[in-house]
């Protein structure tokens, strides 16, 4: 008789892990109805006394910065930092090819040109190598991707940009209260935007963010997000050419309130991860990524690991994601699908296409990885006990134990 689920076995989970997402509760609502009961529904008037204005205080010192700005969603905030930094129409921007689409079409929408760079096949990151090796002349910034929350390699990438005089976006929208050498992500080098939609680790259902130490860049930052205002001016004085990306008093209030929940749920998360590390250490060819004792917290919106086709009797990654399914492990493979430069709207030039011809381009590691390597799990089933570990680690050591029913 079959002893995976997937050819028929029984299943090893039947039940939910983790939590719903969002966690929410009296917090939330007493928030909301405050601010309905204000009468004051957007930051437009007063900018500096309000819900939102308290939120980016708030935020910027949890993530150790000078400045915060707060907008409408995580894409507008790169889009919104890249116009700080200064970067115009035919500037060359990095960008690694494997992490969601928006980390480059916000370069895109800014009239630059998005420059797709392999990554580090074993932290699924930029590799800062072949960041290095992609600079030219006309190369003004890179968008590095915290991808899974895990932070980059921030000593190479302040290096490497100090180096060739680029600016640096930190994308941090998997990366909230992740710590490279004991300091926070988002203002390590330049600028640094968050994403705070619905699935996100501190969320307020869209809404994003800018976090910056520098006082120019944050003026400019608040002003492109503000149309144009600057502060201390008239209200209708107009300094720049800009669109209006204000969050709403309701998402500043919902995300005062979720950030009070946050360190408790990274502390559950890291030590339910902390588990399956340990557990992984019995199970040949399912295995953490890579870790830098230099990341001192890694706060993550999926937890990324790998597979190693070899090491797992040959059976194909795709093979064993079935299975894990079917055993009832909710696992999938992180980076919001293939390398970014696969899409159609970087395939097809033309009115509303890409910027160039990315026909021709390969980032051989991101293609293996997304193919054969990645596996993830989403933050929020890390949120329950530790016998939800124990059960994902049960499932595995049973795929693995019985793979030659896989292979058949």
């Amino acid at each position: 008789m079959a002893k995976v689920a997937v050819n028929g076995g029984p299943k090893t989970i039947d039940r939910t892990l983790g939590q719903p997402w969002p966690i929410r509760g009296e917090a939330e609502e007493k928030a909301v109805v405050e601010v309905v009961r204000s009468g004051r529904w957007w930051r437009g008037g007063d900018p500096e006394n309000c819900q939102v204005a308290k939120f980016e205080d708030e935020w910027a010192a949890y993530h150790q910065a000078k400045h915060c700005v707060a907008v409408t969603n995580g894409t507008t905030a790169i889009e919104c930092a890249l116009k700080a930094l200064g970067i115009e129409a035919g500037d060359e921007v990095l960008v690694p090819a494997l992490t969601f689409v928006a980390s480059a079409t916000a370069i895109a929408l800014v009239n630059a040109i998005p420059i797709f760079v392999d990554i580090d096949p074993g932290t699924f990151n930029i590799d800062p190598d072949a960041m290095e090796a992609a600079i030219t002349p006309r190369t003004r910034a890179a968008v590095v991707v915290h991808n899974g929350g895990y932070p980059c390699d921030m000593d190479r990438i302040a290096e490497i940009a100090r180096k060739h005089g680029i600016g640096i976006m930190e994308d941090s929208a998997h990366a909230h209260g992740s710590e490279w050498k004991g300091t926070r992500v988002g203002a390590l080098v330049g600028m640094g935007s968050f994403s705070f939609q619905m699935g996100k680790t501190l969320t307020c259902g869209e809404g994003g963010a800018i976090v910056t130490n520098d006082d120019e860049l944050a003026e400019k930052a608040f002003s492109f997000h503000h149309i144009g205002r600057m502060k201390g001016r008239p209200f209708y004085e107009f300094h720049r050419v800009a669109s209006n990306l204000r969050m709403t008093e309701w998402q500043g209030a919902i995300l005062r309130t979720q950030l009070q929940r946050l360190d408790d749920q990274i502390a559950t998360r890291t030590r339910n991860y902390s588990r399956l590390i340990d557990g992984f250490k019995q199970i040949d060819g399912i295995e953490p990524i890579q870790l830098d004792g230099r990341c001192t917290r890694w706060s993550f919106y999926y937890w990324n690991f790998r597979y190693d086709r070899e090491a797992f009797a040959g059976v194909p990654r795709d093979t064993f994601l079935k299975a894990a399914a079917a055993e009832g492990v909710p696992v999938g493979v992180g980076a919001h699908g293939a390398p970014i430069y696969t899409n159609p709207v970087f395939q097809h030039e033309g009115p509303d296409r890409a910027p160039a011809d990315y026909t021709r381009v390969s980032c051989p590691e991101a293609e293996r990885v997304h193919r054969d390597v990645a596996l993830s799990i989403s933050h929020r089933y890390f949120l329950g006990g530790v016998e939800d570990m124990d059960l994902i680690l049960e499932a595995f050591a049973k795929i693995r134990y019985n793979v030659d029913e896989l292979k058949e």
